[in-house]
């Protein structure tokens, strides 16, 4: 069974945005309106519970939850929730969870913590603080770094894209797999590990900030633009 859920939403001064998922996609885009509109699609199987979107407003954070009931103690038949939301380009993402599906987010002031279980997660032309998976790649390209940063991935690979005139001390490390990088030509670097596990270094301006960057099973690509 399927069902399409439509919502809008007011947007307060230094709203901020929290979302968590069981099963389904997160995709989350800014745009030049000045409210949230979300649109869920909650799919279930014949045997399978339908699942709930919980929608609740704590201060300043608006925090959308989908929740997935087990029948006898089981998931039978599957259920999803498929999320597609609009924000104004000025919200920040506060938090965003997933276990299963991809999480795609991009053209929003910033995000702080991505974090997903089995799924690939893209975020393009963002600012961000902390990016974990577990299995799935990473695909990052931001549009600033004015924090530290921390992006890792234990099964998948990472491609990181950051401006040339960050302020960054940047360090990759791959366990299982290859460090390859592009428009580092005159920056300061160094690359460690020919067989088994490699690193590599490099310092933007005068290092203000960490951004660290690691998988265990995987390739990573870091590029400056």
């Amino acid at each position: 069974m399927i069902e399409i859920i439509e919502r809008e939403y007011e947007v307060t001064e230094g709203l901020k945005l929290v979302i968590s998922n069981v099963s389904g996609h997160i995709k989350i885009k800014g745009y030049d309106g000045d409210t949230i509109k979300m649109r869920a699609e909650k799919k279930w199987g014949l045997f399978a519970s339908e699942p709930k979107i919980k929608v609740k407003k704590e201060g300043n954070v608006l925090k959308i939850e989908a929740k997935h009931k087990k029948t006898f103690g089981i998931s039978l038949g599957g259920s999803s929730v498929n999320f597609d939301i609009l924000v104004p380009k000025s919200i920040e993402v506060e938090k965003v969870g997933s276990v299963n599906g991809r999480i795609s987010i991009s053209n929003v002031k910033g995000v702080l913590k991505i974090g997903n279980v089995n799924g690939s997660i893209e975020l393009e032309n963002v600012e961000i603080s902390k990016v974990g998976n577990v299995n799935g790649p990473i695909k990052v390209v931001l549009k600033a770094v004015r924090n530290d940063v921390k992006i890792s991935t234990v099964n998948g690979s990472i491609k990181f894209l950051l401006p040339k005139k960050a302020d960054a001390m940047i360090s990759a490390s791959t366990t299982n797999g290859r460090i390859l990088t592009e428009g580092f030509d005159n920056v300061a670097t160094s690359l460690v590990g020919k067989f088994g596990p490699k690193s590599f270094s490099a310092q933007l301006g005068s290092g203000k900030y960490s951004v660290k960057v690691s998988t265990v099973n995987g390739n990573i690509e870091l590029r400056l633009v």
